[in-house]
């Protein structure tokens, strides 16, 4: 009796400890949803866009909204309370060290940049964005990470399609400055290439979903995301979101063989720079494309901007967040051949971006915490265990890198693909860290020689 009175004894408390543990685990992953779901909503969901508001956001750009900035801080500091609270070991330790010293470099070349304070403040929010992320990697694990994900993707989708009947302010207005926009579908997004994108990314991880879980609600909210794609009008994101649940899906039936993934990854590596062999097969035409400074929407010419200040600057780049609408003073102003590239957030290319602010140092660095160091994480860390996490975010991955080859979504400040891609690294890097690997261990060389003999 006494023993049993004893175990009764200790279990209790134990038994409270699990549900307190538990309690904070799902109050962290709520704390995550939430920061999602107002990174995708922002501060101002159906902004109307005439050109004296967008020439005002422009001038406006500087990093200094307090509203954002208290909230991110605040989101930072409950996640924190909660590791002090927790009980529990956790669920990942963080040992992305390419990553910290990337962010490193970026505060360093924030001292060189035409306004300092300015870049320094774009880099503490994406600093802020980082630690919440892998903040809540850490206290819930990357299954209820991307279940969260996943969670607010979706919430999104439904928003966005409720709001096409409820409010015309869903789709691109007739006071559009760029024309072609008029008439693409946004949802609450300030702009369609935002929503593409992000639906785009729906689709993919609704997709994968159903194919893993063969829930019908998952194929429902796949087909929703794939049309509301087509609403906005995204050429980029359309192509890519059919593109990558495709290649997911081989990276799939590959996840027991390492050979073949190699093979996979350096197909979508020569994916990538594609555009060369294109350009010498079809110079004369792309030629002529290039010639037109409106090709791809403006890229042509935005590009022009970033090469004309790198071929003068080559070596340390304007700081980070520095190039681009810093006030008069941007370096920018000097290299601009376009009117409308007055109101140009971006360089219209993710690894354009990085170079022209950070360096060759930055582009290298961004290279190796993205590309290089993913890509291994990927080939040699898929099972069939894991698959339903290492599989979406494979695509997400896939889809981001592309993407940036035309738009910019690499340290964007908190815009929504960067979040998400930001979740799907962490992802990825917790469940590579988890996997089982084999145990060496040496036999003594009599029992070696006992057990040949035998």
């Amino acid at each position: 009796m006494a023993t049993n009175w004893h175990r009764s004894g200790h279990a209790a408390p134990l038994a409270k400890a699990d549900s307190e543990n538990s309690s904070l685990v799902w109050v962290a992953q709520v704390f995550y949803f939430v920061f999602l779901m107002m990174v995708f909503i922002g501060q101002q969901p159906f902004a109307s866009r005439t050109q004296d508001e967008l020439v005002a956001m422009a001038a406006d750009n500087d990093g200094s909204d307090l509203f954002k900035q208290a909230l991110f801080i605040g989101f930072a500091l409950l996640l924190t309370a909660v590791q002090v609270l927790r009980k529990q070991p956790l669920k990942y330790k963080f040992t992305f060290w390419p990553l910290a010293i990337m962010l490193g470099w970026f505060f360093i070349s924030c001292t060189w940049g035409v306004d300092p304070f300015v870049s320094f403040k774009r880099a503490m929010q994406q600093l802020i964005v980082i630690y919440i992320t892998f903040c809540a990697l850490s206290l819930i694990g990357p299954a209820r990470l991307f279940n969260a994900l996943r969670a607010a993707l979706i919430v999104s989708l439904i928003i966005c399609w409720v709001s096409l009947p409820l409010t015309p302010a869903a789709v691109h207005p007739p006071t559009e400055s760029d024309k072609a926009l008029i008439g693409a579908w946004r949802g609450f997004f300030f702009h369609k290439n935002i929503a593409g994108a992000v639906m785009a990314l729906c689709f993919i991880v609704c997709g994968n979903s159903w194919i893993d879980k063969r829930k019908w609600y998952y194929a429902l909210f796949a087909v929703m995301a794939f049309v509301f794609v087509i609403g906005t009008k995204s050429k980029t994101s359309l192509a890519l979101c059919i593109g990558m649940l495709m290649i997911s899906n081989i990276y799939r039936a590959l996840s027991d063989n390492t050979q073949k993934r190699a093979i996979l990854l350096l197909m979508l590596g020569f994916g990538m720079v594609g555009f060369l062999g294109l350009y010498i097969a079809y110079q004369p035409t792309i030629e002529r494309l290039f010639a037109d400074p409106t090709a791809f929407t403006g890229r042509v010419s935005i590009w022009r901007v970033v090469f004309d200040y790198l071929s003068d600057h080559p070596y340390l780049g304007a700081g980070f967040g520095g190039f681009w609408q810093v006030g008069a003073l941007s370096p920018a102003h000097d290299y601009l051949n376009q009117q409308f590239q007055m109101l140009t957030a971006h360089s219209h290319d993710g690894y354009l971006e990085i170079w022209v602010t950070t360096g060759p140092l930055g582009l290298i660095l961004l290279l190796i915490s993205f590309l290089a160091l993913p890509a291994y994480w990927f080939l040699t860390g898929s099972t069939k265990e894991n698959q339903a996490l290492m599989v979406p975010a494979f695509a997400i991955w896939v889809f981001v890198m592309y993407q940036n080859l035309l738009e910019t979504s690499f340290f964007d400040k908190d815009r929504q693909v960067w979040v998400i891609f930001l979740a799907a690294i962490a992802t990825a890097h917790a469940t590579f860290k988890a996997k089982p690997r084999p145990q060496w261990s040496r036999r003594p060389l009599r029992h070696r020689t006992e057990t040949a003999n035998g």
